[in-house]
């Protein structure tokens, strides 16, 4: 499947639904994390049948995280870093490939980085980009 290619208007229409996705990836994310612990004890004792009553619970978690981040990934935008909510988007910037760059907490796309570069290389979009 071909790389979606978004224009600017078209990756800011998308930044709603990537904020309530993405709230929801860090709260199961968080919720991993507290019950990582746990599950770690079990995996520990797996050689003597360990189990664990978080077990359950720890696996529709991640099958949930995992739902969410395909439901970006549909979306066409690629999920750089969960954890920061740092997503790119495509984009064609004079005549070359190029990402739009947004994290969570931002409030709307000002930002775009070559593809090697990546965040650090983040610069402002200019007035003809937008």
């Amino acid at each position: 499947m071909d790389e979606r290619i978004f224009t600017v208007s078209e990756a800011q229409s998308l930044l709603p639904r990537l904020r309530t996705v993405l709230a929801e990836v860090g709260q199961e994310w968080e919720h991993i994390r507290r019950l990582n612990p746990e599950i770690q004890k079990a995996r520990d004792s797996a050689p003597l049948d360990g189990i664990s009553k978080f077990g359950v619970e720890y696996v529709e978690s991640v099958s949930h995280l995992t739902s969410l981040i395909h439901q970006i990934k549909d979306l066409g935008v690629l999920l750089k870093d969960a954890e920061k909510g740092l997503c790119d988007f495509p984009y064609i910037k004079d005549g070359r490939m190029v990402y739009l760059c947004w994290q969570l907490g931002e409030d709307s796309i000002q930002y775009w980085h070559d593809i090697e570069t990546g965040f650090a290389g983040r610069e402002p979009l200019d007035e003809k980009d937008k």
